[in-house]
């Protein structure tokens, strides 16, 4: 039952956030379940998968999904993701890291300004779309050469893109929920994975997923914003401090 509720906390942070979460994933399995690393890596692909999918559809219920923004990221995602996972081989993990990071602070300090501005609006139509092709080729490089860490930059993109914090969390599902099928595939034919480990924190993830958009849509969507926006730019600065460390 412990497991169970780790995934429920985890599948609740990651829809407030709109990121994959494969890092808790990661850490509840090598720490809780003493799986190895090599396995836990693809099995928190597998796990954080079912929670993403079922987090989009509600995201998608209730409106909460910009389509449009996000079939750009995607498209500009796959080559990101061939060309990083390629590219991986060849690139230092230091220097991976320092790049990510630096990355990660820009972005929260850009998403920290809009939210101190409280800008409002979109960008005009032609640079929304290349803008998020960037943030689709950049979130899908990150993925393609470091797993499943383009949550953080995926929703910073959206929310810089002028979506607000809920819809960009939204968005971010549906995002990352097509570039973990796409990784999953090219996983199943190289990798080992725990198929029963991760049952309980999966089935804790997907309610997790589900409940919170649910709930922060019956709250003041102006008030969740103020808070969520700022929280989003901080949690991507701790991100990105962390890969310095």
């Amino acid at each position: 039952m412990l497991i169970l509720g780790y995934g429920l906390i985890i599948g609740i942070f990651v829809s407030l956030i709109g990121g994959g979460g494969a890092a808790l994933y990661l850490g509840v399995l090598t720490s809780q379940l003493g799986l190895a690393t090599a396995i836990a890596v693809p099995t928190s692909l597998l796990v954080a998968l079912p929670a993403l999918f079922f987090g989009f559809l509600t995201q998608m219920r209730i409106k909460n999904v910009n389509f449009r923004v996000g079939n750009q990221m995607i498209l500009a995602a796959i080559p990101g993701i061939i060309v990083g996972t390629i590219s991986a081989q060849f690139i230092p993990q230091n220097l991976y890291n320092w790049i990510v990071g630096s990355i990660f602070i820009v972005m929260g300090l850009m998403v920290l300004l809009k939210a101190v501005r409280h800008k409002k609006g979109q960008p005009e139509n032609s640079k929304q779309l290349w803008i998020a092709r960037g943030f689709g080729l950049l979130s899908g490089l990150m993925v393609g050469i470091g797993g499943l860490s383009g949550g953080a930059t995926t929703a910073a993109g959206l929310t810089i893109l002028g979506l607000t914090a809920v819809e960009a969390a939204g968005t971010a599902t549906y995002v990352l929920t097509t570039m973990s099928a796409i990784s999953l595939v090219s996983h199943l034919f190289t990798s080992t994975f725990a198929w029963q480990a991760g049952w309980l924190l999966m089935l804790g993830a997907i309610i997790g997923a589900v409940i919170t958009p649910l709930l922060i849509r019956r709250l003041d969507l102006n008030k969740v914003n103020r808070v969520l926006t700022p929280f989003l730019g901080l949690l991507i600065i701790y991100f990105g401090v962390k890969m310095f460390l």
